[in-house]
């Protein structure tokens, strides 16, 4: 029985992969005078954390410190393209409903994200996440554990809601998170497709349980 929902959050709770290319894109260009490409974007960026990102752009590891400055600069460019996109800065058709459910109904909840943490408080501020979530058991990039495709902070956003990962579902959208929740061997995983965006193109040996565009009506996979 599933009674604990994992989810990614970006192009997962909200179809921000807009947002995000615009953001990466203009970064990119900014800082390393790079062009994003749709397979960079797939392969470096979608569901990667930061430091691996930039990792990946600059050919060589980085400090603690370069890490922060970077990603202030990219997350800056981020949020002030959200709050100017106000239609496309929302949960996605659905899940309040969704979440709403699973309250009703005693199902464990929380986020596990590779986004930086001060991006975590704007989506909660700007969102009312705390409406269904603790901010506080939200497993997030903290700089030391690691990205995914590793199962790590899926395993630590489970831990932290005291569930168990067969017990448990995870929603992703990413090629790497796909693999992650596969690796930690969820009890559902469940992929999550942006109409707006190119399918995401899995290998053939990753199991997805449920494929949804929307959150309307998935309650009902649940209780079968």
């Amino acid at each position: 029985m599933i009674d604990t929902m994992i989810f990614d959050f970006n192009g997962t709770m909200i179809f921000d992969g807009l947002i995000q290319k615009r953001a990466w894109g203009k970064f990119l260009e900014v800082e390393f005078n790079r062009k994003l490409t749709s397979q960079d974007y797939q392969l470096h960026i979608a569901g990667i954390n930061n430091r691996n990102t930039f990792e990946y752009y600059l050919g060589r590891s980085i400090s603690g410190a370069e890490l922060t400055q970077l990603s202030d600069k990219k997350e800056n460019i981020y949020r002030e393209i959200c709050l100017n996109t106000p239609d496309e800065f929302q949960l996605v058709s659905g899940l309040a409903d969704f979440l709403d459910w699973c309250e009703s109904n005693d199902i464990k909840l929380n986020i596990a994200t590779a986004s930086e943490y001060s991006n975590v408080e704007f989506f909660f501020e700007q969102l009312q996440l705390g409406r269904w979530f603790d901010l506080s058991k939200v497993a997030f990039n903290d700089g030391q554990i690691k990205g995914k495709p590793a199962p790590d902070i899926f395993l630590k956003a489970i831990e932290n809601v005291d569930g168990k990962v067969s017990n448990s579902a995870i929603f992703e959208d990413s090629v790497s998170g796909i693999q992650a929740a596969n690796t930690a061997q969820a009890g559902k995983v469940v992929l999550v497709e942006d109409p707006k965006l190119e399918k995401v193109n899995l290998p053939e040996n990753l199991r997805i349980d449920k494929l949804i565009r929307n959150y309307s009506g998935i309650n009902k996979f649940f209780q079968e």
